[in-house]
Parts: C-alpha cells; sequence; structure tokens
C-alpha cells in the first residue's frame, strides 16, 4: 500500500523527540481473531539495518485494548499475555503526561483598614477588592471561595463589581470568633455572561439589589438520544435490558444504568470498598494459633503465585509478619479455575461469635404481592469490598510456600464474616429494607408497582451503594422483571411460590417396585407420620404389600403388584410431604437442624427447624453419587459422609445457613470429631468451604435416622442431577424471603457530595477560566491555535494538552482514559482549583487517611488535574493526624559503641525485675565493669534511691573502690540526688541514657539475659529460693572464661585466678620455686598489662563486629539547628492501641551534643520549656507539619460602606 503524503503530521517519541518518518498507511488491525478497522500505522526508516519499520502509536494500542478486552472480550487470552497487554497500556498512560499552568485569576482581597472579627455561628457580609480591569458592561462576575481562606465558608454566587468592590457573604461556622486581616485573599472572582452557559439553555440576569442578582434559567430544546446509544461496554449484558420493555422503557433504563455505571463492576478484578463497617475478629486473651503451609502440588505453584500477585496487586492481602499463620486451601471452581481459602478452624475456635439478629420478615410478605416489577442485585465479591481493622488483619495471616501474608479485606472463612457483611448491608439499605427492597447478605431484590417508580427504586440503591463504596456484578444482576428468582423461590406479582425446579426430590419420586423400596418409601414418610392426619388409613395399601414379606435379606428385594389403589395412597402421601403441617417458612430468628446421609448410592440431607415446640421441615434434598464417588478405595464411609455435609452446608442450603446457627445431625460417629480429625487434602478443602457456616456437628443412631438417610438410598436410575425441594404452605398473599432490617441506621454526613452531579459540577468549572476556556472551544467543536494555547500559560497547556482525551459529558468537562492496571474506559472530571483542598480532604481526612499510592488510586478513578499525585503528596505529608499516628520507617542513627580502658573505669548498673508475687525480693540490682565484665547481683526489697545508694556503697564502692564513670538509665531511682551525692563524695562522674533508649547501656543488658538463664535452669524447688542461689551464680559468671574478652572477669580485676572448692578437690598445683615480692609484683605487673592489652584488642574486634554487623540496616540522617521534629511518645502502652505515635507538640533543634554521636538537644516550638536530650532514632523531621496558629485580638466587626 502507498503511503500517504505525511506533510502535515508530526510524531513525538517517548522522550519528547521528534520522529522523523516516511509516511503512513491505513489498514486493518488482526488481533486474535479481532479486527480493528482503519488504524493509521506509522512507517520508519531503520538506518542502521537498512529497513522499514511499522510503528503503532499510543492512541492505536489504546483502541486495541479497548476492543480485545472490553467492547469484545477474548477469554482464551493467556494471563500472561493480558498482564503484558495491561503493562503496554499503563506505560502508553504514564507517557502522556502534561505540562499545565495555572490560570491567571482575579483575587478579591478584604477591604478594610483594620481587621474583622466575624462572631462565632453567625453570617456576614464583607466587601472585598478586585484588580481594576473590564468586567464587561454589567459587571457580573462569579464569586467563589480562594484555596487559602479555610477557616470561613465564602459563599458561591453572582455579584455586580461596583468601583473595583464585590459584596461577598461568608459565614462562621466555629463556636469561636475569626479574624479577616486587612487584605486577605478572601475569594476568586471571575467575569461571566448569559453566553457562557452552556447546554442548549438561555440564562438571563436581573440585579435586585446590589448585593442579590437573579439568574433565569430556561431548557431549549434538546433532541432525544438514540436507545441504546452510548452504553458502556460493560453493562450490555442480557441480564440488564429487562423483559417485555417497550422501546421508551428500553431508553429510560439505558439512561438510568449510564448514569450510574460507576457502581457496577467494570471487570473481574473491579471490585468496590467500604470502610463504613469493618469486620472485627475478638479473640479475647486468646493467643496466636500458627500452622505450617500445607503442601501443594509442584503444577499448582504459577497458579498460586498468580494468584497472591493478582490479590497484591488489587490490595486484597499484604506481606505480614504477624505471630499468627494459617494454612491455604485451594478449592476448584465448576469452571475449573482455582479459588484461595484459608483454613480458619483454629482462629475460629477462639472468636467469639456475633449473635447478629436477622429480622422477622412476616411485615414485608405483603409487599411483594402487590409489586409488578422486580431486580435482583448481586454484589461483585461482596466479602473483597469489606475491610479488616487493622488491629485484626495479622490475625488472618496465611501461610504460603511463598511467605507470609495477611487479608486487607474480609476473607471467606471467617466464622463472623456473614454477620458483619449482614450489618453492612443493613446500613446500606436499611431505609429501604420492608418498603422496596428486601436484602440477605449480598442478594438484593428490588419490587415496585410500576415501572417508574422502579426505576426510582433502582436509583436509590445505587445511591447507596456508590455512597458507601459498594460495587454490583453486572452479569449476577436481572433487571426489571415481571417474575424472579430470590432466595431459591419465584417472586412475582402473584406472591411468593416454590421454585418448580426444586421439588424435584420428592415429587418425581418414581413408584416403587420392589418390597425394599416400599418399605424404604413407608419409612421415611413415617418419620413424619405425626403430622398427617388418618396417616394408617392413607398408608394401608402400601402396609398391605409388606404383608408376609419379612426383613430382606441380601441385596435382592421381590417385587410387588402396583395397583390404582397404591398408586393413590403412593401419591397422597408425597403431597402431604409437600405442603403444611409438615413444611413451613424459615424463620430466620430461629437455628436450623440439618439432617445428611451419605450412602453407596447417593447422597440425602432434610433441613427443618423447631417452630411452636414442633419440628418442621423447610427443605428436602438428594443426589446421586458421581461416578468417581463411588470409588470405595478414595471415598470411605467418612469422606462421604463428609462430602454429603459439604454438599448440603454450602450448596443446597446455603441460601438458608449463611450466617445462621445449624446443628448438624448425622449418623456418622467419626463426623462428629471433624475439628480434631487428620484430614486428607480433599477433606482439606471441604472443611475450609465450611469455615463460612456456625455449625455444630452432633451424633445420633442410624436406627433414629430415616429421613436423611432414605432421601441418600433412593433408586439408582434417579436422574443424578443435584434435585432439591423447598417448600411452604402455599397460602394467598403468603411467601417466604430473608431479609435483614436496619433499626436505628444513619447515613454517614458528608458535608460536600462528590459523586456525579451534573449541575454542581457545572457549577463548581464556572469558576475557573481555564476550564471554561477548554469547555467552551469542545463545545464549538474547534482545536485552538498554537497562539491560544500559547495565551493560557503553563497549567493551561498542560490541560490542553490532554485535547484527544477531553470530552463534555452533560456540560462537564472530563477526561475520558484508560485505567493504568486493567486498561477499561474511566471517565475523570476535571477538578477547578479552587475545589482541590477539599476534594483532599474528603478522599483522604474521610476516607480513614489512607497513603499516598491508594489516595491517588481513589482520586485517579473519578478526578483529574494537573499535578494531581503531587498535590496529594503534598497534602498527606501536611496532615497531622498521618504524622502522629502513622509508623513511618525512619532511619535508624549508626552504632556509637561505650569504649572502656580499664577496670572500673565504667561501671554500669539496671534494676531487673522477676515478677514473682510469692517472693519476697522482687527485684536485683545489677551491677557491669564494662572492661573487665565482672559483675554484681544484689537482691533488693525495692527500687527506691536509697536502696540503691546503700547496695551500691556496700558492695561496690567500698570493697573495690570508687569507679570512673557510673553509667545506668534515666530512672529517677538512678538520676536522684542521694546518688548524686554519693558519686561527689567519691570522685565519681554519673552518666546516663537518652530517654527510652536501652542500647545506651548494652553491657548491662546484656547480664541481665544471662543472670536470667542462670536463674531459670534451677530447678522447681530451687526457683522458690533463688536469692540464697545468687551469689553461686555470680560468682560462677565472674569465674567463666567471657566470650568477649578471653579470659575470666575474677582475673581481670584481681590479676590472678580465685581458688574454688573444685580447685582443691582436683589438687591444683602449687608452685615449685619461692621468688621475692618486688619479683612477683614485677611479673604481676607484666600479666596484667599483657592482659589488659589482649583485652582491649579484643573489645575493639568485638565493638568492630557489633557496630559492622547494625551499621548494614543503619544510615546517617544528621539534623540541623533550627530544625523542626517531632518526638516519639514512648507513653503509648499495649499493642494495637490508638494512641498516636508521636507527640503532638513539635520541638526544634538545638544542637548536636557531640560531632559523631546521634544525640541532640531539643526544645519546644513556640513556647518556653525544657530541653531535651534524645537519641535520633527517637526523633524525626517535620518541615510540612502545622504551625500553631498565632493569637489576633478580637476586633468588632465594622459596618460595610
Amino acid at each position: 500500500m502507498k503511503g500517504s503524503d505525511p506533510s502535515w503530521l508530526t510524531l513525538k517519541g517517548a522522550n519528547g523527540l521528534d520522529i522523523p518518518y516516511i509516511g503512513y498507511v491505513v489498514a486493518d488491525v488482526e488481533i486474535r481473531g479481532i479486527v480493528v478497522p482503519q488504524k493509521g500505522i506509522v512507517v520508519v526508516q531503520d538506518h542502521c539495518l537498512g529497513t522499514h519499520r511499522a510503528l503503532l502509536g499510543m492512541n492505536v494500542i489504546a483502541e486495541c485494548w479497548e476492543e480485545l478486552f472490553q467492547a469484545r472480550p477474548v477469554k482464551t487470552i493467556p494471563l500472561a499475555e493480558q498482564q503484558e497487554w495491561r503493562r503496554i497500556v499503563a506505560d502508553c498512560r504514564r507517557i502522556q503526561t502534561a505540562r499545565v499552568r495555572m490560570d491567571r485569576e482575579d483575587i478579591g482581597r478584604v477591604a478594610c483598614r483594620y481587621a474583622l472579627s466575624i462572631p462565632a455561628r453567625s453570617e456576614a457580609l464583607v466587601w472585598v477588592r478586585v484588580p481594576q480591569q473590564d468586567y464587561g458592561p454589567e459587571g457580573w462576575v462569579l464569586v467563589e471561595p480562594h484555596l487559602d481562606c479555610q477557616n470561613v465558608e465564602v459563599a458561591r454566587g453572582l455579584a455586580v463589581v461596583r468601583r473595583g468592590r464585590v459584596p461577598v457573604k461568608v459565614r462562621n461556622e466555629s463556636p469561636y470568633p475569626i479574624q479577616l486581616h486587612r487584605h486577605q485573599r478572601l475569594a476568586r472572582v471571575t467575569t461571566v455572561g448569559p453566553h457562557q452557559v452552556r447546554e442548549e439553555r438561555d440564562v438571563s440576569f436581573r440585579q435586585v439589589c446590589p448585593t442579590v442578582v437573579e439568574v433565569a434559567l430556561t431548557q431549549s430544546d434538546v433532541p432525544p438520544k438514540k436507545a441504546g446509544e452510548g452504553m458502556p461496554g460493560h453493562l450490555r449484558n442480557e441480564s440488564l435490558r429487562g423483559e417485555g420493555l417497550q422501546e421508551a422503557q428500553t431508553r429510560k433504563l439505558e439512561e438510568l444504568l449510564t448514569r450510574w455505571q460507576h457502581v457496577f463492576s467494570t471487570h473481574d478484578e473491579d471490585y468496590g470498598c467500604t470502610d463504613v463497617v469493618r469486620h472485627q475478629i475478638p479473640t479475647g486473651e486468646a493467643g496466636p494459633s500458627r500452622e505450617r503451609y500445607r503442601p501443594i502440588p509442584p503444577t499448582l505453584y504459577s497458579e498460586v503465585r498468580t494468584l497472591l500477585q493478582g490479590m497484591l496487586d488489587q490490595g486484597i492481602v499484604r506481606e505480614s509478619s504477624s505471630p499468627w499463620a494459617a494454612p491455604i486451601v485451594l478449592v476448584q471452581k465448576k469452571n475449573g479455575a482455582w479459588r484461595f481459602c484459608v483454613d480458619y478452624r483454629k482462629l475460629n475456635q477462639v472468636t467469639k461469635k456475633d449473635a447478629f439478629p436477622l429480622p422477622r420478615i412476616e411485615d414485608s410478605l405483603a409487599s411483594l404481592t402487590r409489586s409488578a416489577w422486580y431486580s435482583t442485585l448481586d454484589l461483585a465479591s461482596g466479602y473483597w469490598q469489606v475491610r479488616v481493622e487493622e488491629a485484626d488483619r495479622e490475625k488472618t495471616a496465611f501461610t504460603t510456600p511463598f511467605g507470609l501474608f495477611e487479608w486487607d479485606r474480609m476473607p471467606f472463612g471467617l466464622c463472623n464474616a456473614p454477620a458483619t457483611f449482614q450489618r453492612l448491608m443493613q446500613r446500606c439499605l436499611g431505609g429501604r429494607l420492608m418498603e422496596s427492597t428486601l436484602v440477605y447478605l449480598d442478594d438484593v431484590i428490588v419490587y415496585s408497582p410500576d415501572f417508574e417508580s422502579h426505576l426510582q427504586h433502582l436509583e436509590e440503591v445505587f445511591q447507596a451503594m456508590e455512597r458507601y463504596g459498594l460495587k454490583l456484578q453486572p452479569d449476577k444482576c436481572h433487571l426489571l422483571r415481571r417474575e424472579v428468582k430470590f432466595l431459591g423461590h419465584c417472586v412475582s406479582a402473584a406472591g411468593v411460590a416454590v421454585d418448580p425446579e426444586k421439588v424435584a426430590a420428592v415429587r418425581e419420586w418414581s413408584a416403587p417396585k420392589t418390597v425394599r423400596q416400599v418399605r424404604s418409601f413407608l419409612g421415611f414418610v413415617g418419620y413424619y407420620r405425626r403430622f398427617i392426619k388418618g396417616f394408617s388409613k392413607i398408608a394401608k395399601p402400601l402396609n398391605q404389600l409388606l404383608a408376609g414379606t419379612g426383613r430382606p435379606r441380601g441385596r435382592g428385594s421381590p417385587s410387588i403388584m402396583w395397583d390404582p389403589e397404591c398408586e393413590a395412597a403412593f401419591q397422597q402421601l408425597k403431597q402431604e410431604l409437600l405442603q403444611a403441617p409438615i413444611l413451613a417458612y424459615a424463620d430466620f430468628n430461629l437455628p436450623f437442624i440439618l439432617y445428611t446421609d451419605a450412602s453407596n448410592l447417593g447422597l440425602g440431607a432434610v433441613l427443618a427447624q423447631r417452630q411452636e415446640g414442633a419440628e418442621r421441615v423447610i427443605a428436602y434434598a438428594s443426589r446421586s453419587l458421581h461416578p468417581a464417588e463411588r470409588n470405595d478405595a478414595n471415598y470411605s464411609s467418612f469422606k462421604l459422609e463428609l462430602l454429603a455435609l459439604k454438599w448440603a452446608l454450602s450448596e443446597k442450603f446455603k441460601d438458608y445457613l449463611w450466617g445462621a446457627k445449624v446443628q448438624v445431625i448425622t449418623d456418622n460417629n467419626p463426623l462428629v470429631h471433624l475439628q480434631t480429625a487428620k484430614l486428607g487434602a480433599v477433606e482439606q478443602r471441604w472443611v475450609a468451604q465450611l469455615a463460612n457456616y456456625d455449625y455444630q456437628l452432633q451424633y445420633r443412631p442410624g436406627r433414629e435416622h430415616v429421613n436423611a438417610d432414605v432421601l441418600s438410598r433412593l433408586p439408582e436410575e434417579r436422574n443424578r442431577e443435584e434435585e432439591v425441594t423447598e417448600t411452604g404452605p402455599v397460602q394467598d398473599g403468603g411467601c417466604m424471603v430473608g431479609v435483614v432490617e436496619a433499626p436505628g441506621s444513619q447515613q454517614e454526613v458528608i458535608p460536600l457530595s462528590w459523586g456525579w452531579d451534573p449541575d454542581r459540577w457545572r457549577e463548581r468549572q464556572q469558576g475557573d477560566e481555564r476550564v471554561k476556556a477548554v469547555s467552551r472551544w469542545l463545545e464549538q467543536g474547534q482545536e485552538p491555535t498554537p497562539a491560544e494555547r500559547q495565551a493560557q500559560g503553563g497549567m493551561g497547556r498542560k490541560l490542553l494538552g490532554q485535547w484527544e482525551k477531553l470530552r463534555l459529558r452533560e456540560g462537564v468537562l472530563c477526561r475520558v482514559t484508560h485505567d493504568p492496571g486493567m486498561g477499561d474506559e474511566i471517565c475523570q472530571v476535571v477538578v477547578p482549583e479552587d475545589q482541590v483542598q477539599a476534594l483532599l480532604v474528603a478522599y483522604h481526612t474521610q476516607l480513614g487517611h489512607q497513603g499516598q499510592e491508594k489516595t491517588v488510586s481513589l482520586l485517579r478513578r473519578h478526578f483529574y488535574w494537573p499535578g494531581l499525585e503531587a498535590s496529594v503528596g503534598a497534602f498527606i505529608q501536611a496532615c497531622p493526624r498521618c504524622m502522629l499516628y502513622k509508623a513511618r520507617r525512619e532511619p535508624k542513627a549508626p552504632l556509637v559503641p561505650i569504649k572502656a580502658r580499664a577496670p572500673l573505669h565504667i561501671v554500669a548498673m539496671d534494676f531487673l525485675t522477676l515478677g514473682r508475687p510469692a517472693d519476697r525480693y522482687q527485684n536485683i540490682l545489677v551491677v557491669t565493669d564494662l572492661f573487665t565484665k565482672y559483675s554484681w547481683a544484689i537482691p533488693t526489697l525495692d527500687q527506691t534511691a536509697n536502696t540503691t545508694a546503700m547496695a551500691l556503697w556496700r558492695t561496690v564502692f567500698q570493697p573495690f573502690g570508687c569507679p570512673e564513670f557510673l553509667h545506668s538509665d534515666q530512672g529517677p531511682n538512678f538520676e536522684s540526688r542521694v546518688v548524686k551525692e554519693l558519686c561527689n563524695l567519691y570522685g565519681c562522674t554519673k552518666t546516663h541514657t537518652t530517654s527510652y533508649h536501652p542500647q545506651g547501656n548494652g553491657g548491662c543488658e546484656r547480664f541481665n539475659q544471662t543472670l536470667l538463664g542462670l536463674l531459670g535452669t534451677l530447678d522447681q524447688e530451687r526457683q522458690g529460693d533463688w536469692v540464697s542461689a545468687l551469689p553461686a551464680l555470680t560468682q560462677a559468671y565472674n569465674n567463666s572464661v567471657h566470650s568477649t574478652t578471653g579470659y575470666a572477669p575474677t582475673f581481670l580485676m584481681f590479676g590472678r585466678h580465685v581458688r574454688l572448692p573444685v580447685d582443691l578437690m582436683l589438687g591444683a598445683p602449687t608452685r615449685g620455686e619461692e621468688v621475692s615480692l618486688t619479683e612477683w609484683v614485677d611479673r604481676h605487673h607484666q600479666h596484667l598489662q599483657f592482659a589488659y592489652g589482649q583485652v582491649t584488642k579484643r573489645i575493639q574486634v568485638a565493638a568492630d563486629k557489633s557496630k559492622r554487623i547494625y551499621d548494614r540496616t543503619a544510615r546517617e540522617a544528621p539534623l540541623l539547628p533550627g530544625e523542626r521534629v517531632l518526638v516519639r511518645d514512648n507513653r503509648r502502652q499495649g499493642k494495637g492501641k490508638l494512641s498516636d505515635r508521636w507527640e503532638a507538640a513539635p520541638f526544634v533543634v538545638v544542637v548536636q551534643q557531640r560531632p559523631g554521636q546521634p544525640v541532640y538537644t531539643i526544645r519546644p516550638e513556640g513556647k518556653a520549656g525544657p530541653e531535651r536530650t534524645v537519641h535520633r532514632n527517637m526523633i524525626r523531621p517535620c518541615p510540612n507539619y502545622p504551625r500553631p496558629r498565632e493569637e489576633t485580638p478580637r476586633q468588632p466587626v465594622p459596618v460595610a460602606p
């Protein structure tokens, strides 16, 4: 194909440089059988290879992505290829950056000679001065609040400029007066006129008084859109189109769906997220449980890794360092895919159960019968839309071959998960329950008497879903139907009836052909004979068939003569089983009883409840065994009984039993001990599915287990498909539906709605000149000229750099782009400058102070403005709550070892508390010489200053002399006046560590561990009298070679080895020669000099080794004088406590005490207060932390001229 003339086209590479090219061709692009028609392909010449290459632009790649994965999704594309496509599209989006400048703004400043005082909870009219320029013939301007004015609310509105001044109404909602200073920036003023109103609306302005302008709007005729035009790709499911709708009704439904498209999941990984209700796991005083991960077949490693990575990317899970750990279980879905489950049996055993009440539904039954339209809604992965409480996330930790992870969202398998989800739905839809909506966990039914009210009810539900951040699964929602299936029942205008597909188990019970089959049927019906009036008379023809047959033996069974009288009795008894008083509607306020049984033919189950003093059946279920399940080698009786339990609980009766208390009755005794049984891989997967339910197992002998036993032994020729009967007494206007109510539920009060409200967004964008200019060019359908682009300035040019993505949606300027993660198309509203701060408050402060990445992700789903990520980063860095509470990883200062040069050069001390209430002595004063490692351990009754000083004087100072330095922490007993006076008396220098920094007294802390180890190894009898054993243990330590010095502490302290009883027993050798006193002193001096030299070298080597290991994770981050810092709040106690991690009042660095040492002197900022000496690890810089507001004198409000 011949290339077209390229003279008009300019290409830019990812580096911003021009790309020379030969020409371009327009051709169809085919990918995976999908043809993308008529796309431009650029032909360039590769001078290095001497060939011609074809290039696809970013716009073409994006459109190919949309066709391949959204408009006509191809489900056979491998996962790796899908991820590569997502990466390419995400790179394209990131490369298309913008260059923008903030538009020129006209700022209104307070026009007064002195400061104005706005009284508490009052309004005032303030005149502001604006720049002298042409504001049009009438002087109409739009007044909006300025970003700098955060302390008062400025009313938006139209005003008239008179002699350079504009009236502005302000309101003070706070409980104290607020000062407005002279020339303070208060409002942004923009010239407006009637010609600037879009969307075919006519506008006229009229000034009523100097401070009031009347605006009149009239709607012009707008041609109607064609039905189906503009429907999003993810809403084109047949289930959302309704049934039997007229053309006008179809158009209204499509408009509703288009308007609320964001509440529907756009792809499989598009989950909602709510913080209104968080899942808590109350475990009381129970300790963590930890299990090893279970073996996974190597063939599934890649599948597990892919599932984990997907959940990590979506923020569903995160890496963990929790003491809890539960094993994972892979469960295969019906479509062959794998579901990621966790076995939380041990966690559920120690979790306090949530007794969330389920409401009575009798009052809502009549509402369904009076309705004509029904819609059922289902949430997209509903559990994963609920967050787990931060303090409880560590309890959800699960172990895999690839590490330890924990859940950010609520996982399956937790015993209280259904109650939490029920509570969330109650709050979300509480105001509509019993009136137009019924809800059962994530299944919602909306019902209305006519079409128009049904659309209104759907919109109310969509609004609630949006407000709570929930999303619906489009392919599981069925809208505008005359009849729907809800909780196993058919709901229509005639009422609620039994689903015809679920009554086959009993209704299609074929007529018996043998004596054994007759006996089984009569045994099953006889179980409920007390509810059947005249049972003996009705069953007489069947009983006559058994006369004289005796009990069956072996596998064979004689045939019978089946006559019309037997058939009539058989049909009548079946009918009695399908109606009251045997069957009843479920009462969700009562616990359920589930009977299960398995045989070599099939599975059977009966769901019942005890109502009004009698047991009533809710549903029957039975199915035959599959061929693989008939293998006796793989399926033991225990495994079959567990299969029956899993099938009945998590499949057949899931709608009834999810979130309810269930008593399971079985005739298999080993099954009762399921929680402690050793299970195979398949059984573990089944138990993982059962973890979602609150059930208790109870054994019953087989002879009493007739009801479930007979259903499991139905004739083998029965259809192997699953058959369930769920019935209830059919009455006029009667129905059975599970709902939850919301007593006292309240909607969350949000000061400003940021949802899709075209009128409000148009009003917001009216105050931004650059947004208005771009909207005007889009409305006219012409791209701005280079001169017009240049006149917009930096921010305007950056916004115009997105020209190809900008659209007008209902008169609102939006940016249409693609999700970087999935590549799906999203619509972002262009946010005016004056709305950015309030939007950041709503999406960061009011949504749990999430981090920068999550906040940016939340905003990018719906909003755009130039420099969005930088704005979020600056806002979070200045957020006081984030700085005070969130634990940011601070740099760890390098290690500075303490160096002792000789015996008694530096002596360190500390108190060790054993915490044994029965002991008289509760404390040990530990004293260590840091050079020789010689230590003293002195038991004391208390830790007072007098006790400390007396023990030091008697044990250390008197016998051994005074050390040069006495080192300790900042305990009040060590820093007391009596201890300081003792040191002054003996000429000893008292030193101490910095606050809450035990590493500064490492030598003493290390001996504490050794001493505890010595005491802990005593026999139980001797531990009660540890005070008597303490001198011997201390002597043993001092006479043992120390690993650091290579000498015994006693030898280094005294210059000789102490003779011990063991030396006398072994007969220590005596010296063979006698020496003079002078010679002995010389030799002794030489030995000590050599020993001290060796010790000094070895201590230096040990210190260098410790510093090298410690400094692997440390780095220098020195602070300068005057730098603002926060101090760690060490008063926090208790794990997971919600108090702040940092003190609220900022400090200022005064000086670094010594060069090279990470110790600083700080003082409070802006006020007088004592200075502190702290370690570098205890402070963090806070340059953006808010400064304390200065108090200004209050002035009366002057009267505006």
